[in-house]
């Protein structure tokens, strides 16, 4: 009896597996289906892929229902990509094969570099649901574009510097001034009138001029074109000795170097001093040019002036004030020199105090040469408040990026890149420039806002008119980098051959014609990164992935390592890099990490 069960029971099996399918012929569904390209390439922000192949014929009825679920896999999670049918029973195609042709476009994340892209699927059949064993169609990610630099922050790397500080209002910044004083004589005399030298002459003399220091003193003795002056052929020459010697008995200047000329026979100063005459017309004052340009000597044009009408109005007037001698003080403003300046400002800012002394340009001035940025902060703020400008806007917003750049904490960050984009925007509304549109766009790039970065940035190239501007093109090498980011690799050439040839934008066109493949032009760019600066891992780097590319042993080996000696975030990255997999089975690969 009980043999007799036994029995019964094997023949109902065989009967249902001979009308239903077999669990083990399921394994072969997916043999077929490939992942387009075979290794996934990041591309902007997003990883894109082609599910191609097809389902054979034998696993196609009208009892069937294909499912299949596409996923990436990577750290302790996994994206699923949606769902998809390529085989529905209710529509028998019992004479061909499924093709499968099928796009997904997925997010990139960051730690996605190690994951799997895999493929389940799911039968139902009459009823009944099966699982089919997953495959694996792709391992890891190719991330080389995101290898561009644009001012990104490594752990064992200097931070880079990003925007550009306006110095346009420096042109107006004099480091040196002049001041001018008259010493009036009397008529055909030698001895000063008075007492001696004027009081603002002494007065300026003893104290000075604050943040001015004196360095030179010139006197320059003169005579009037009248008879009495004219007689005594050394009255110039004393008349300066004699301001010189009065100078010289003033304590606060006996260091400072003194020297005395004189003019005589000579129509500068009166030709000066009929400019500014008011007293004549200026068609009488052209008469008086006339004479002074006729190339005659001195005394013959002195007699042509006494035969015009207005000659004796311009003897009262004018002549008189040549009984002088000139003294012209060359002062420096101490403060551009003096490396304490900036210090000096911001310890005033700091405690409260006023700012008694110190002018506009002064504080433009501090705020250049100040070296710590919260010191720069306080200086442009002051700047915004008490003198508003592009400048002063454009400058307060490029340290808030620069803050932004080292901050460590999120929300500090965000709000320091939120102050800059607001101090660009208050530079705009001032007036639209090329400076303040990179640096929105820079501010947009630490945000992460890549597209919207990439459309300031153009709008600064399209602001600057002039090809050759140097400007343009450290302006077009962030463009470049921008474009690789953007998948742009063609594009991203052409900005990049007009950049500057600095070790980071040959790096980046390199990496733009790998991306091209154009490993040619590509190993080229790199070379010429890595004359430039050795120090600059990024160029052996990138040699080192073409020779991985291109299965040369020798020198991806010896590139790879001077690469990794240079940078510890290259050294991670290589750990991890898709294109180098190949080769981790190779004892000299991993002798390059000890």
């Amino acid at each position: 009896m009980y043999r007799f069960r036994i029995l019964n029971f094997l023949f109902l099996l065989f009967g249902l597996l001979a009308c239903s399918p077999n669990l083990v012929q399921y394994e072969n569904l997916l043999d077929r289906v490939t992942a387009k390209p075979e290794f996934l390439v990041m591309h902007r922000d997003s990883v894109r892929v082609q599910l191609q192949g097809a389902l054979p014929l034998r696993f196609l009825n009208k009892d069937t229902k294909i499912y299949i679920f596409p996923e990436y896999r990577y750290g302790e999670g996994a994206l699923r990509l949606g769902e998809f049918v390529p085989f529905d029973g209710e529509y028998v195609l019992s004479n061909m094969e499924v093709r499968l042709n099928e796009s997904i476009v997925f997010p990139y994340l960051p730690g996605m570099d190690e994951g799997e892209f895999v493929l389940k699927a799911q039968v139902d059949f009459k009823g009944n649901t099966y699982s089919v064993p997953e495959k694996t169609l792709a391992k890891g990610l190719n991330t080389l574009p995101l290898l561009a630099r644009v001012g990104q922050i490594t752990p064992d790397e200097p931070i880079p510097d990003v925007g550009v500080f306006m110095t346009v209002d420096f042109s107006g910044i004099n480091t040196q001034e002049t001041r001018d004083f008259v010493v009036p004589f009397a008529l055909g005399k030698s001895e000063q009138l008075g007492r001696g030298l004027p009081a603002n002459l002494q007065d300026f003399l003893r104290r000075g001029k604050s943040g001015m220091a004196i360095r030179k003193i010139t006197i320059t003795g003169l005579v009037s074109p009248e008879n009495q002056e004219l007689a005594d052929h050394n009255l110039a020459f004393k008349r300066a000795e004699s301001v010189k010697g009065s100078i010289q008995q003033i304590n606060a200047v006996k260091e400072i170097s003194i020297e005395s000329t004189y003019r005589r026979n000579d129509w500068f100063d009166f030709r000066i001093l009929l400019g500014e005459y008011e007293g004549i017309s200026p068609s009488d004052k052209d008469q008086y040019y006339s004479i002074l340009l006729d190339r005659t000597d001195f005394e013959s044009q002195l007699r042509k002036m006494r035969q015009l009408p207005t000659y004796n109005k311009v003897y009262r007037d004018i002549f008189p004030r040549l009984r002088a001698a000139k003294v012209q003080a060359l002062l420096e403003n101490i403060r551009y020199t003096d490396p304490e300046i900036a210090a000096s400002v911001y310890r005033l800012l700091h405690a409260g105090q006023p700012l008694d002394g110190f002018t506009r340009e002064h504080l433009i001035y501090a705020g250049h040469k100040a070296t710590r940025l919260h010191e720069k902060e306080a200086i442009y703020k002051k700047l915004v408040e008490i003198h508003p400008s592009e400048l002063s806007y454009n400058n307060l917003g490029v340290v808030y990026l620069n803050q932004a750049q080292r901050s460590l904490g999120v929300n500090e960050k965000n709000m320091y890149i939120q102050n800059a984009i607001s101090m660009f925007r208050e530079v705009n509304k001032i007036r639209t420039s090329s400076i303040s549109m990179h640096n929105l766009g820079r501010a947009l790039i630490l945000r992460g806002d890549y597209f919207d970065a990439y459309v300031a940035i153009s709008e600064a190239s399209a602001l600057e008119r002039n090809e050759s501007n140097e400007f343009l093109r450290f302006n077009e090498g962030v463009r470049g980098a921008l474009d690789i980011m953007n998948g742009d690799y063609k594009l991203a050439v052409i900005r990049l051959n007009r950049a500057p040839e600095t070790s980071l934008n040959l790096f980046n066109k390199g990496l733009a014609y790998l991306l091209a493949d154009d490993l040619g032009a590509a190993a080229i760019a790199f070379e010429e990164s890595v004359q430039l600066n050795r120090e600059y891992g990024y160029g052996f780097y990138g040699l080192a992935v073409i020779a991985a590319i291109s299965g040369d042993r020798q020198i991806l080996f010896e590139n790879l390592r001077k690469a990794t000696e240079r940078s510890e975030y290259l050294k991670e990255r290589a750990l991890r890099d898709l294109l180098f997999k190949p080769y981790h089975s190779d004892p000299e690969f991993m002798n390059v990490f000890r």
